[in-house]
């Protein structure tokens, strides 16, 4: 597998003032292609992960957004700036990861609390827990 290919291409902007200000920022953001950057900002270009999180964004321009971005799988960090089309997917994916992981803790501390219940229904009945245990 080509290594090389799977990596993000990331650029920096510096903004000494706000985006709306700064006519040099808006000349940068005009001359960056989408098509060069990975659309699917919660794939980690080193190892494959689904798992990348946003460290931190803000917008450039009006259109655009400087992410920082780090995958918990092998600790790779990266920052790009990506039109809000890719943003929104990334969003609207990181709502689908958090909807996901609700659902699961749902699902685990049910089961938990059910074995915790059965575990003390168990103990009374069998006279493992007395009047002076409270």
């Amino acid at each position: 597998m080509d290594v090389n290919r799977n990596k993000r291409r990331s650029r920096d902007l510096e903004l000494p003032n706000p985006p709306e200000d700064d006519v040099s920022c808006l000349a940068e953001i005009e001359e960056y292609d989408e098509t060069t950057c990975d659309p699917e900002l919660c794939r980690c270009g080193t190892c494959g992960s689904m798992l990348v999180q946003p460290i931190d964004w803000s917008l450039i321009g009006r259109s655009h957004w400087r992410v920082v971005l780090r995958c918990p799988n092998c600790e790779w960090c990266g920052t790009g700036v990506f039109g809000q089309e890719a943003v929104d997917r990334f969003d609207r994916e990181l709502d689908r990861g958090t909807r996901k992981l609700q659902s699961t803790l749902t699902r685990v501390s049910r089961a938990c609390m059910e074995a915790e219940v059965e575990a003390f229904a168990a103990a009374l009945e069998t006279d493992l827990i007395v009047p002076f245990d409270f």
